[in-house]
Protein backbone atom coordinates (compact mmCIF):
# COMPACT_ATOMS: atom_id res chain seq x y z
CA UNK A 1 0.00 0.00 0.00
CA UNK A 2 2.39 2.40 1.16
CA UNK A 3 4.75 1.98 -2.21
CA UNK A 4 1.80 2.49 -4.59
CA UNK A 5 1.39 5.43 -2.58
CA UNK A 6 4.50 6.44 -3.01
CA UNK A 7 4.26 5.85 -7.26
CA UNK A 8 1.08 7.64 -7.11
CA UNK A 9 2.72 10.20 -5.27
CA UNK A 10 5.50 10.38 -7.96
CA UNK A 11 3.62 10.27 -11.13
CA UNK A 12 1.44 13.27 -9.97
CA UNK A 13 4.77 15.08 -9.84
CA UNK A 14 6.23 14.01 -12.45
CA UNK A 15 3.92 14.02 -15.34
CA UNK A 16 6.22 13.65 -18.05
CA UNK A 17 7.44 10.50 -16.39
CA UNK A 18 6.39 6.63 -17.04
CA UNK A 19 6.25 5.57 -13.27
CA UNK A 20 4.84 2.10 -12.72
CA UNK A 21 3.88 0.16 -10.11
CA UNK A 22 4.25 -3.64 -10.61
CA UNK A 23 2.76 -6.70 -7.87
CA UNK A 24 4.38 -10.18 -8.05
CA UNK A 25 0.85 -11.00 -8.19
CA UNK A 26 -2.24 -9.18 -9.06
CA UNK A 27 -3.81 -10.07 -6.01
CA UNK A 28 -1.44 -8.36 -3.85
CA UNK A 29 -3.18 -5.24 -4.93
CA UNK A 30 -5.95 -6.10 -2.21
CA UNK A 31 -3.59 -4.46 0.64
CA UNK A 32 -3.10 -1.17 -1.67
CA UNK A 33 -7.38 -1.39 -2.05
CA UNK A 34 -7.81 1.94 0.16
CA UNK A 35 -5.23 3.85 -2.88
CA UNK A 36 -6.83 2.65 -5.46
CA UNK A 37 -10.35 3.40 -4.55
CA UNK A 38 -9.51 6.52 -2.54
CA UNK A 39 -6.93 8.12 -5.19
CA UNK A 40 -6.42 6.34 -8.37
CA UNK A 41 -9.86 5.59 -9.34
CA UNK A 42 -11.38 8.72 -8.74
CA UNK A 43 -8.61 11.55 -8.01
CA UNK A 44 -9.37 13.68 -11.42
CA UNK A 45 -12.82 14.08 -9.86
CA UNK A 46 -12.15 14.90 -6.63
CA UNK A 47 -9.03 17.45 -6.86
CA UNK A 48 -9.25 17.94 -10.47
CA UNK A 49 -5.33 16.31 -10.66
CA UNK A 50 -4.01 13.85 -13.71
CA UNK A 51 -2.46 11.04 -13.29
CA UNK A 52 -0.61 8.89 -15.44
CA UNK A 53 0.20 6.07 -12.93
CA UNK A 54 0.52 2.62 -15.11
CA UNK A 55 -0.53 -0.63 -12.23
CA UNK A 56 1.01 -3.81 -13.58
CA UNK A 57 -1.26 -6.56 -11.90
CA UNK A 58 -0.48 -10.20 -13.20
CA UNK A 59 -3.81 -11.81 -14.06
CA UNK A 60 -4.53 -15.17 -15.21
CA UNK A 61 -5.79 -18.12 -14.74
CA UNK A 62 -2.33 -20.85 -14.93
CA UNK A 63 -3.27 -23.08 -12.59
CA UNK A 64 -1.63 -21.64 -9.48
CA UNK A 65 -4.53 -21.22 -6.85
CA UNK A 66 -7.13 -19.38 -5.32
CA UNK A 67 -4.33 -16.79 -4.06
CA UNK A 68 -2.22 -16.09 -7.11
CA UNK A 69 -4.81 -15.86 -10.04
CA UNK A 70 -6.93 -12.98 -10.03
CA UNK A 71 -6.26 -9.30 -10.03
CA UNK A 72 -9.97 -9.09 -9.37
CA UNK A 73 -10.62 -7.51 -12.97
CA UNK A 74 -14.33 -7.21 -11.82
CA UNK A 75 -13.50 -4.41 -9.29
CA UNK A 76 -11.61 -2.21 -11.83
CA UNK A 77 -13.94 -2.30 -14.16
CA UNK A 78 -16.95 -1.65 -11.84
CA UNK A 79 -15.55 1.52 -11.15
CA UNK A 80 -15.05 2.45 -14.93
CA UNK A 81 -17.52 5.14 -15.97
CA UNK A 82 -18.44 4.71 -19.16
CA UNK A 83 -21.95 4.36 -19.73
CA UNK A 84 -23.44 0.90 -19.88
CA UNK A 85 -26.46 1.18 -22.09
CA UNK A 86 -26.22 3.95 -23.86
CA UNK A 87 -24.06 3.35 -27.70
CA UNK A 88 -22.42 6.72 -28.12
CA UNK A 89 -22.25 8.16 -31.18
CA UNK A 90 -18.81 7.25 -33.55
CA UNK A 91 -16.94 10.42 -34.30
CA UNK A 92 -13.48 10.84 -35.87
CA UNK A 93 -12.38 11.62 -32.82
CA UNK A 94 -14.27 9.01 -30.30
CA UNK A 95 -11.18 6.58 -29.31
CA UNK A 96 -9.68 9.87 -27.58
CA UNK A 97 -13.00 11.36 -26.30
CA UNK A 98 -13.56 8.26 -24.52
CA UNK A 99 -9.99 8.77 -23.06
CA UNK A 100 -10.52 11.94 -22.00
CA UNK A 101 -13.81 11.41 -20.98
CA UNK A 102 -12.79 8.28 -18.58
CA UNK A 103 -11.39 8.17 -15.14
CA UNK A 104 -8.63 4.91 -16.19
CA UNK A 105 -7.70 2.58 -18.61
CA UNK A 106 -7.79 -1.12 -17.90
CA UNK A 107 -6.62 -3.43 -20.28
CA UNK A 108 -5.58 -7.00 -20.76
CA UNK A 109 -2.67 -7.00 -23.14
CA UNK A 110 -1.50 -10.25 -25.09
CA UNK A 111 1.03 -9.26 -27.84
CA UNK A 112 4.42 -7.01 -27.15
CA UNK A 113 3.39 -4.91 -29.79
CA UNK A 114 0.22 -3.76 -27.84
CA UNK A 115 1.70 -3.89 -24.79
CA UNK A 116 4.82 -1.50 -25.96
CA UNK A 117 2.40 0.58 -27.51
CA UNK A 118 0.22 0.88 -24.54
CA UNK A 119 2.74 2.28 -22.74
CA UNK A 120 3.98 4.71 -25.31
CA UNK A 121 0.61 6.19 -25.55
CA UNK A 122 0.55 6.72 -21.85
CA UNK A 123 3.19 9.48 -22.53
CA UNK A 124 2.04 10.49 -26.17
CA UNK A 125 -1.28 11.33 -24.72
CA UNK A 126 -1.89 15.11 -24.22
CA UNK A 127 -3.33 14.05 -21.15
CA UNK A 128 -2.95 11.78 -18.47
CA UNK A 129 -4.94 8.95 -17.09
CA UNK A 130 -4.14 5.85 -14.87
CA UNK A 131 -3.39 2.83 -16.73
CA UNK A 132 -4.69 -0.93 -15.26
CA UNK A 133 -3.26 -3.64 -17.14
CA UNK A 134 -3.96 -7.03 -16.25
CA UNK A 135 -1.40 -9.52 -18.54
CA UNK A 136 -0.32 -12.59 -16.92
CA UNK A 137 2.98 -13.92 -16.41
CA UNK A 138 2.60 -16.69 -18.79
CA UNK A 139 2.94 -14.82 -21.93
CA UNK A 140 6.11 -14.06 -21.44
CA UNK A 141 7.18 -17.90 -21.87
CA UNK A 142 4.72 -18.49 -24.56
CA UNK A 143 6.01 -18.60 -28.29
CA UNK A 144 2.73 -18.15 -29.93
CA UNK A 145 2.50 -14.38 -27.83
CA UNK A 146 5.10 -12.65 -30.52
CA UNK A 147 5.18 -9.84 -32.56
CA UNK A 148 7.33 -8.33 -35.53
CA UNK A 149 9.00 -5.36 -35.43
CA UNK A 150 6.72 -3.99 -38.25
CA UNK A 151 4.01 -3.74 -35.79
CA UNK A 152 6.30 -1.35 -33.76
CA UNK A 153 7.35 0.83 -36.23
CA UNK A 154 5.87 4.53 -37.73
CA UNK A 155 2.68 3.80 -38.81
CA UNK A 156 1.32 1.31 -35.97
CA UNK A 157 -0.34 1.99 -32.81
CA UNK A 158 -2.19 0.09 -30.14
CA UNK A 159 -5.29 -1.76 -31.08
CA UNK A 160 -8.03 -1.72 -28.73
CA UNK A 161 -9.67 -4.63 -30.50
CA UNK A 162 -8.12 -7.47 -32.37
CA UNK A 163 -10.05 -8.61 -34.94
CA UNK A 164 -9.48 -12.42 -36.67
CA UNK A 165 -7.59 -12.19 -39.81
CA UNK A 166 -8.15 -16.09 -40.39
CA UNK A 167 -11.75 -15.81 -40.93
CA UNK A 168 -12.83 -13.05 -43.27
CA UNK A 169 -16.14 -10.96 -42.73
CA UNK A 170 -19.02 -13.37 -43.56
CA UNK A 171 -22.49 -14.58 -43.43
CA UNK A 172 -21.37 -18.17 -42.79
CA UNK A 173 -19.48 -17.46 -40.12
CA UNK A 174 -21.57 -19.25 -37.24
CA UNK A 175 -19.79 -18.00 -34.02
CA UNK A 176 -18.04 -14.82 -32.99
CA UNK A 177 -15.81 -15.47 -29.47
CA UNK A 178 -15.22 -12.14 -27.86
CA UNK A 179 -12.45 -12.88 -25.19
CA UNK A 180 -9.37 -11.11 -23.35
CA UNK A 181 -6.23 -12.02 -22.22
CA UNK A 182 -4.37 -15.35 -22.21
CA UNK A 183 -7.42 -17.25 -22.72
CA UNK A 184 -7.40 -16.33 -26.53
CA UNK A 185 -4.23 -18.91 -27.14
CA UNK A 186 -5.92 -21.63 -25.54
CA UNK A 187 -9.04 -20.96 -27.66
CA UNK A 188 -6.93 -20.39 -30.98
CA UNK A 189 -5.03 -23.61 -29.86
CA UNK A 190 -8.13 -25.85 -29.59
CA UNK A 191 -10.06 -24.12 -32.76
CA UNK A 192 -6.92 -25.59 -35.31
CA UNK A 193 -7.64 -28.97 -34.12
CA UNK A 194 -11.41 -28.50 -34.36
CA UNK A 195 -13.82 -29.40 -37.71
CA UNK A 196 -15.64 -26.42 -37.10
CA UNK A 197 -12.52 -23.53 -36.65
CA UNK A 198 -13.66 -21.95 -40.42
CA UNK A 199 -16.95 -21.02 -38.77
CA UNK A 200 -15.64 -19.44 -35.56
CA UNK A 201 -14.25 -16.01 -35.04
CA UNK A 202 -12.06 -14.95 -32.06
CA UNK A 203 -11.45 -11.64 -31.25
CA UNK A 204 -9.51 -10.11 -28.50
CA UNK A 205 -11.01 -6.86 -27.11
CA UNK A 206 -7.17 -5.40 -25.30
CA UNK A 207 -8.94 -2.53 -24.42
CA UNK A 208 -11.98 -3.35 -21.53
CA UNK A 209 -12.04 0.25 -20.33
CA UNK A 210 -13.25 2.52 -21.63
CA UNK A 211 -14.97 -0.11 -23.81
CA UNK A 212 -14.52 0.50 -27.56
CA UNK A 213 -18.40 0.31 -28.58
CA UNK A 214 -16.67 0.87 -31.83
CA UNK A 215 -14.66 -1.36 -32.83
CA UNK A 216 -17.05 -4.73 -31.22
CA UNK A 217 -19.90 -3.26 -33.70
CA UNK A 218 -17.67 -3.12 -36.36
CA UNK A 219 -16.92 -7.05 -35.54
CA UNK A 220 -20.73 -7.60 -35.08
CA UNK A 221 -21.35 -6.45 -38.21
CA UNK A 222 -18.69 -8.61 -39.87
CA UNK A 223 -20.39 -11.56 -39.00
CA UNK A 224 -24.46 -10.77 -38.75
CA UNK A 225 -25.52 -14.90 -38.26
CA UNK A 226 -23.34 -15.12 -35.88
CA UNK A 227 -24.19 -16.59 -32.03
CA UNK A 228 -22.53 -13.75 -29.79
CA UNK A 229 -20.22 -15.14 -26.97
CA UNK A 230 -18.05 -13.84 -24.22
CA UNK A 231 -15.75 -16.59 -23.18
CA UNK A 232 -13.65 -15.63 -20.12
CA UNK A 233 -11.21 -17.67 -17.31
CA UNK A 234 -12.82 -16.64 -13.81
CA UNK A 235 -16.19 -17.69 -12.65
CA UNK A 236 -18.95 -16.48 -14.04
CA UNK A 237 -19.43 -13.75 -10.95
CA UNK A 238 -16.13 -12.44 -11.39
CA UNK A 239 -13.50 -11.56 -14.69
CA UNK A 240 -15.15 -8.73 -17.51
CA UNK A 241 -18.37 -10.33 -17.72
CA UNK A 242 -20.49 -8.36 -15.48
CA UNK A 243 -18.80 -5.39 -17.36
CA UNK A 244 -19.04 -6.33 -20.53
CA UNK A 245 -22.67 -7.57 -20.86
CA UNK A 246 -24.91 -4.16 -21.14
CA UNK A 247 -22.04 -2.63 -23.23
CA UNK A 248 -22.23 -5.71 -25.70
CA UNK A 249 -26.04 -5.77 -25.80
CA UNK A 250 -26.71 -2.07 -26.14
CA UNK A 251 -24.14 -3.12 -29.00
CA UNK A 252 -26.54 -6.04 -30.37
CA UNK A 253 -29.49 -3.04 -29.61
CA UNK A 254 -32.11 -5.71 -28.98
CA UNK A 255 -30.94 -7.59 -32.61
CA UNK A 256 -29.40 -10.74 -30.94
CA UNK A 257 -28.21 -12.14 -27.31
CA UNK A 258 -24.87 -12.83 -25.69
CA UNK A 259 -24.31 -15.56 -23.78
CA UNK A 260 -21.07 -15.96 -21.21
CA UNK A 261 -18.52 -18.96 -21.39
CA UNK A 262 -16.85 -19.35 -17.70
CA UNK A 263 -15.94 -20.76 -14.56
CA UNK A 264 -19.26 -21.45 -12.18
CA UNK A 265 -19.88 -19.09 -9.71
CA UNK A 266 -17.67 -18.73 -6.78
CA UNK A 267 -16.53 -17.60 -3.41
CA UNK A 268 -12.80 -18.10 -4.25
CA UNK A 269 -11.20 -16.88 -7.23
CA UNK A 270 -10.08 -20.38 -8.49
CA UNK A 271 -9.62 -23.93 -7.21
CA UNK A 272 -6.25 -24.89 -5.73
CA UNK A 273 -6.25 -28.30 -7.05
CA UNK A 274 -4.27 -28.39 -10.26
CA UNK A 275 -6.45 -31.40 -11.79
CA UNK A 276 -9.48 -29.10 -11.10
CA UNK A 277 -8.25 -26.41 -12.70
CA UNK A 278 -7.19 -28.17 -15.73
CA UNK A 279 -10.41 -30.00 -15.86
CA UNK A 280 -12.43 -26.54 -15.51
CA UNK A 281 -9.98 -25.06 -18.33
CA UNK A 282 -10.61 -27.67 -21.14
CA UNK A 283 -14.27 -27.29 -20.18
CA UNK A 284 -14.30 -23.48 -20.89
CA UNK A 285 -12.78 -23.87 -24.22
CA UNK A 286 -14.94 -26.75 -25.30
CA UNK A 287 -17.72 -24.79 -24.12
CA UNK A 288 -16.67 -21.84 -26.28
CA UNK A 289 -15.95 -23.34 -29.46
CA UNK A 290 -18.96 -25.48 -29.31
CA UNK A 291 -21.70 -25.11 -32.00
CA UNK A 292 -24.50 -26.23 -29.97
CA UNK A 293 -27.18 -24.08 -29.43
Amino acid sequence: MYVLGFELGFSLNEPLSLVCWEAQFGDFSNNAQCIIDQFISCGQDKWYRQCGLVVLLPHGYEGMGPEHSSARLERFLQMSIDDPDTLPDFSDKFEVQQLYDTNWIVANCTTPANYFHILRRQLAMPFRKPLIIMSPKSLLRLPEARSSFDDMTQGTSFRRVISDASVPASEDVDKLVFCSGKVYYDLEKARKSSENGANISIVRVEQLAPFPFDLVKNEVDKYPNADIVWVQEEPKNMGAWTYVQPRILAVLDGKKSAKCVARPPSAAPATGNKNTHKAQQEDIIGRGLSLQK
